[in-house]
Parts: C-alpha cells; structure tokens; sequence
C-alpha cells in the first residue's frame, strides 16, 4: 500500500514538472484582465500575464505600452504576489522581464517601488536582480534610488 501511494505522489510531482505551460505569447487580453483586476488579481492572473513576456513583442506598440505599464503598476500594487509567481510559477522569461523593467516607457516613481520590493521576504535571487534593474532605469532617467 506504502508503494502504491509513493508511486502516485512521484507520478503526481512529475507531471508537474514535466507539464509545460505555452503561454501566448503579447496577449493583450492578459494585459486587460490585470488592468481590469488590479484590486483582485491571483495567482493565475498574474502568471498568465507575465507569461506573455517575449521579445517578438517589440513590434506590437500597444501590447509593449501597456504591458510595461502593467509590470510596473504589479509590482506598486501586489508585489509579494509577483514574487510568489516568481518563485512558484512557471514563469521562465526572467532576462525579458529585467530588460522590460530596465526600459520604462511612463514616468515611474522608481523609489516607490524600490522600497515595496525591498521589503518583501523572500527566496527567490530574482528579487536582487529587479531591483538592480530598477536601480538601471532610474539611473539612466537621471534619478538616484536611495538604499
């Protein structure tokens, strides 16, 4: 009996791994339900949003505009939420997130966010590198980030 349970569990945790989620790629569809949701979002919401992440979509202005305002309004509103997307989602498009972040296209109030993210616990390295790369945009806007 304990190895028909153990077998299930390891098929159960493989499958996990092995499942691949393909998100689609510049949804703006993803992009309005964060906007619409921005009070209420989950899990889900959010990892399907940053899932939509990729570099094809500097060609799509209005997905580029919005959804780089939408990353930052994440990270203002709910960013122990990213962060637990971050760490337990299946989120693998980190370096276009850090670029998109690097490269704001609104006025963003860099210290703000830098202190929300500062504050938050967690075990994730990614954290470290959003926040260089908010200290990056900042810098390249003129700006200091006060540690």
């Amino acid at each position: 009996m304990n190895q028909i349970i153990l077998i299930i569990v390891l098929i159960l945790k493989l499958s996990v791994v092995f499942a691949q989620i393909d998100y689609k790629k510049c949804d703006i569809e993803k992009v309005k339900i964060v906007n619409a949701n921005l009070d209420s979002l989950t899990f889900q919401m959010i990892e399907d949003f940053l899932g939509t992440f990729d570099k094809s979509c500097i060609s799509n202005i209005e997905y580029s505009q919005w959804s780089n305002e939408m990353l930052y309004r994440l990270f203002d509103n709910e960013p122990d939420l990213v962060f637990k997307v971050i760490e337990h989602g299946q989120i693998d498009n980190y370096q276009i997130l850090l670029d998109e972040i690097e490269n704001p296209i609104h006025d963003i109030d860099f210290q703000k966010i830098y202190d929300r993210i500062s504050e938050i616990k967690t075990k994730s390295d990614f954290k470290e590198r959003v926040l260089n790369s908010l200290e990056s945009a900042s810098n390249k806007e003129g700006k200091r980030i006060m540690r």
